[in-house]
């Protein structure tokens, strides 16, 4: 290439993965990749519509108990949440990056396309695994693992977001959670 030496390339190209709507080359293929977590648990494993509920419900509990407005749970990144659940069950690992390596923003571009439009966007990610607990323990034992820890709490406590998608997937004594808040446009407040 003339003109362009290899430094300036992969600034080029680093910077153009973090341009709105614009998919890094290493997030490319994951969209299939979350669509497919989601259509093919295996044996044994199942998304729990349920403490997901429980889980957006103590979520708005701490919110009320610190004078915030509740989260509105949503579905439009319900795949996303769940994807990454199932992503860190199947493959054992626990973070904000998925199996392939793929950051949370880019995760999301890979999913919803133009990211710019949901402003504040946020994640939390845990898995406990416990035996002789009911799933509702396990799950009340999970989201208290959020509140001990200062960025999920601020999270979890961020006037910067009025919406919450909760995803759930159980296996034997495990549970695998992710939440992924966000605000629609316009919305933002600066104070935390």
């Amino acid at each position: 290439m003339a003109g362009i030496d290899r430094r300036n390339l992969l600034l080029v190209v680093a910077l153009a993965g973090n341009l709105p709507g614009v998919v890094p080359a290493e997030a490319a293929s994951y969209g299939s990749f979350a669509v497919s977590l989601v259509a093919n648990l295996p044996a044994g494993a199942a998304f729990r519509p349920d403490l997901e509920a429980r889980l957006a419900g103590l979520a708005n509990s701490l919110r009320a108990g610190k004078g915030r407005a509740a989260l509105t749970p949503d579905g439009t990144f319900l795949t996303a949440a769940r994807a990454h659940a199932a992503d860190m069950m199947e493959n054992g690992f626990m973070g904000h990056r998925s199996s392939t390596g793929v950051g949370f923003e880019a995760r999301m571009r890979a999913l919803l396309g133009d990211t710019s439009r949901f402003p504040a966007m946020a994640e939390n990610a845990a898995r406990i695994e416990r035996r002789n607990q009911s799933d509702e323990a396990r799950a009340d034992a999970l989201f208290g693992l959020w509140t001990e820890s200062r960025g999920h709490r601020n999270n979890l406590l961020s006037r910067n977001h009025t919406f919450v998608a909760t995803g759930a997937v159980a296996r034997g004594n495990g549970l695998w959670a992710v939440q992924i808040f966000w605000a629609a446009p316009g919305e933002t407040n600066l104070f935390q």
